[in-house]
């Protein structure tokens, strides 16, 4: 573990040693999210295009694969379950340089899932009780993030970033909150 944790501290050492833009990195990026896939279990990829040095536009893919969501969501302890995720990104670069930069982002979710609510039922007798009743549901949010991105080797980069979005038509089906949370590996091209 401890030499692991050195390679990965010599390897991120080189890449801040790399402050110029001599290189041409291409225009095109593929991204995986490591965390998404590691801690939440799902799947999570990214395509961006870069438009100049300071503005990239892109479109990611989230689709929910995790056991432990669903027996959650089954069990009652999460009210809203997201079966997928599409979200385009416009994202601006705050600094002139091509290997390391911050960002901001505004992003559009279309997001859609499951829901629990109590519906009131009666029986043969007319006594009423309630029961969990799960539903579907489909929303659109706007948000912004920010973030942070650097080049480890000249074209494999990571990416982190953290924002969130609010869910449009909200009214007690979806989720009022979107997050954007990751931390990408991608290759350019």
């Amino acid at each position: 573990m401890k030499k692991l944790f050195f390679i990965f501290l010599f390897i991120s050492a080189n890449a801040f040693a790399q402050t110029d833009n001599a290189f041409d990195l291409g225009k095109n990026e593929i991204k995986f999210d490591v965390v998404s896939a590691i801690a939440l279990g799902k799947i999570h990829m990214s395509y961006e295009r870069f438009i100049s040095t300071d503005f990239s536009i892109g479109i990611s893919g989230i689709l929910n694969e995790s056991n432990k969501l669903e027996r959650d969501f089954t069990n009652g302890k999460n009210r809203t379950l997201e079966d997928y995720q599409i979200i385009p990104f416009v994202r601006y670069s705050l600094s002139k340089n091509q290997t390391r930069y911050y960002f901001i982002e505004v992003f559009v979710s279309a997001n859609s899932g499951k829901y629990q609510e109590l519906e009131r039922l009666l029986d043969d007798n007319n006594i009423g009780f309630y029961r969990s009743v799960e539903k579907d549901y489909s929303d659109f949010a706007i948000g912004g993030a920010v973030g942070h991105k650097f080049y480890i080797i000249e074209r494999l980069g990571i990416d982190i970033f953290v924002g969130m979005g609010k869910n449009l038509f909200s009214n007690g089906e979806s989720p009022d909150i979107v997050s954007r949370v990751g931390i990408n590996v991608g290759y350019r091209f």
